[in-house]
């Protein structure tokens, strides 16, 4: 009996040397992980990955110290060297997934706020490869259960028997404990500066020998690597305060404002000027002519509606904050007038849906009396639209599961233009006397081949052969086509009917353009066209075509298209410009945006780069207002 136990108390290695070699083991894992990520994160490159890790050594091996805490933490909390560390490849082969799909799409980096549409993981999937998936599934698999087999065989092989023990000894209850103390608060300290760097106030890091960027995260995450990329925008979800902020202040400008409103007397109500109101977001809804230089394509031009509209309306290029996607960020601000550019998230997600109300155009125009719908060609949950959409003033929301259509572009792709465009024409058509209608389409949201057209007529004819971008012109030509269609049967209509158009970006697939060293070649991978339509006469008297020339040869932006007669701007100006076109009366905001639009035509961290926006006091209102609205005490009463 004795021999029983002391061998059920026999301990085939010292704990101090598990311990050791357990800690040596993660520091070799930690390494390679690192690794493995920026490889992943620089897509399967190599000597991309090589050269970063070895000429931002800093940075790299503080990556390390990161991924060596992340790995401790989740070993600690398992108790399981080998399973915990298992867990921790599986988790970065999902997440390193996931960053490679969205830049094969986006060209741009994985958010913490991508995050918050888990929701949606059914009908995001719907846009990548389903065998990408599937092999992802199957990897993760296989790298649990090796983990599993391991930790089992090894602790068999060199572990302890304790079944015996007392239960707090069994389960290692102090050891773990500690182990996971310090590496979570080991893991605190080393993020703290990265995640509030804001309250810092300075983005250079001597120590490290690197810089925070904060006008774009896909340089942030290729000079800084993933892990320091991403904690950094934890610390971006929240709007920081700014200096100045308080109820007086707000009041101060608020009294200011409406002295300008209440001075600006020759304005018409909404309902007096118009009897119908449509916002339409055509979905990734681009100009290729203006992409010829590095995109040439035969066919001639894909949207002759487009230059019809040009020729014959107030039109005009959006410079898109966003690019290959990102809907709903330039969604926001059309509807509200506010900025995404200092809090530089997803708005909908991250406050909208949290708030109780927001002002819009849809509030505007329903306390005019005006029927407030909502309609988007897709599942109404993501982005939370279902949620949102109520809060800034749309009484109905049709979804795809709502619509009376659903015709798919050449029957397999997204919900045809076409389809949304009979949509609108039902509800402004339903015998009610005055309608607001907020569109946001889907035929030309990925799968860019989605459609499977049988033949396309726009062939890439340069250097860069893009199967992708020539289905991709093909749908523009179809929803032009659909367009044209559309703003014909307006022309039908007895009730005086308004069109705000616009796409939100480009598509995903230039890279030639997105990924230029020459920023006039960067800039046109956002531009994309708007116009303000109506089925009566309206005067354009806000500027001219030599104007928009001149302001674009100003702003550097090598627009050629003929015919545009409207500023080139950013979406939160847009709603102002067509309160202004048709000089109706409009909230306390917009004269604020009167001035910002006007100094700071192009508020977007892609534009603006490094530099600053011009300091002007309307910039500084501005940017009080953003912040009381979205994330302070809401002291700017709403009209």
């Amino acid at each position: 009996m004795a021999k029983n136990i002391q061998t059920s108390f026999k301990h085939t290695m010292p704990a101090c040397l598990r311990v050791l070699l357990s800690v040596i083991f993660l520091a070799a894992m930690s390494v390679l992980f690192t690794w493995f990520i920026e490889y992943r994160h620089r897509m399967g490159d190599t000597a991309a990955a090589w050269e970063w890790a070895t000429s931002h050594a800093l940075v790299f091996w503080y990556n390390c110290v990161l991924m060596f805490l992340i790995l401790s933490l989740i070993v600690s909390i398992f108790w399981r060297t080998f399973l915990g560390t298992g867990v921790t490849f599986a988790l970065i082969s999902i997440v390193t997934y996931i960053s490679m799909e969205k830049y094969k799409a986006r060209q741009a980096p994985l958010l913490p706020e991508d995050f918050q549409m888990a929701a949606n993981v059914g009908e995001v999937a719907g846009f990548v490869d389903i065998w990408g998936i599937v092999r992802l599934v199957l990897g993760v698999i296989f790298i649990l259960i090796g983990s599993a087999l391991l930790e089992y065989y090894v602790r068999r092989a060199l572990g302890r028997e304790a079944k015996t023990l007392p239960w707090w000894q069994r389960w290692s209850i102090i050891p773990r404990i500690t182990f996971t103390l310090l590496s979570a608060v080991g893991l605190l300290m080393t993020t703290d500066f990265i995640i509030h760097h804001q309250q810092h106030g300075d983005d250079e890091i001597d120590w490290l020998d690197t810089s925070f960027i904060g006008w774009g995260q896909t340089e942030n995450y290729r000079e800084n690597g993933f892990l320091i990329g991403f904690i950094y925008n934890l610390g971006r979800l929240e709007m920081a305060e700014p200096e100045d902020y308080s109820q007086e202040k707000i009041a101060d400008i608020k009294a200011t404002y409406n002295q300008k409103k209440d001075s600006d007397t020759g304005r018409k109500s909404l309902g007096d000027v118009v009897d119908n109101l449509i916002i339409i977001l055509d979905e990734t809804f681009y100009d290729p002519e203006l992409l010829t230089e590095l995109y040439p394509h035969s066919g001639g031009d894909p949207l002759p509606n487009l230059r019809k509209v040009f020729a014959e309306y107030p039109s005009g290029y959006m410079y898109s904050p966003e690019y290959g996607g990102g809907t709903a960020n330039v969604e926001f601000e059309v509807f509200t007038g506010l900025s995404n550019y200092w809090a530089n998230s997803t708005q909908y997600i991250n406050t909208v849906a949290k708030l109780p109300s927001l002002a819009s155009a849809a509030s505007w125009a329903l306390g005019n009396g005006f029927s407030t719908t909502a309609i988007h060609a897709f599942d109404g949950s993501v982005y939370k639209r279902n949620i949102v959409y109520p809060k800034i003033g749309f009484e109905e929301f049709i979804d795809a599961n709502k619509m009376d259509y659903h015709e798919y572009e050449n029957g397999i792709g997204q919900m045809s233009d076409s389809a949304v465009y009979k949509q609108i024409l039902d509800v402004i058509n339903d015998g009610a006397e005055k309608h607001m209608v907020g569109v946001a389409t889907m035929q030309n949201h990925t799968p860019y081949d989605g459609a499977h057209y049988p033949q396309l007529d726009y062939q890439m004819t340069g250097y860069f052969k893009n199967e992708q971008l020539e289905n991709s012109i093909q749908s523009l030509h179809y929803a032009d086509e659909y367009l044209g269609d559309f703003l014909e049967e307006l022309d039908k209509l007895d009730e005086k009917t308004v069109v705000l158009w616009f796409g939100d970006h480009a598509s995903g697939i230039i890279n030639a353009y997105i990924t230029s060293e020459k920023k006039t070649e960067r800039d046109l991978a956002h531009l994309t066209p708007y116009f303000i339509y109506a089925n009566f006469d309206i005067e354009n008297e806000l500027s001219t075509i030599n104007e928009v020339k001149k302001q674009n040869q100003e702003l550097k932006l090598n627009i050629t298209t003929k015919n545009v007669d409207l500023p080139t701007t950013t979406p939160n100006c847009l709603t102002n410009t067509m309160y202004n076109l048709l000089k109706i009366e409009k909230p306390t905001l917009m004269y604020v945006l009167d001035e910002v639009c006007e100094t700071s035509p192009i508020l977007a961290l892609a534009y603006l780069e490094e530099e600053a926006p011009e300091d002007t006091p309307a910039l500084k209102a501005y940017e009080l207002i953003n912040y009381d609205l979205l994330s302070g005490k809401r002291y700017w009463a709403e009209d």
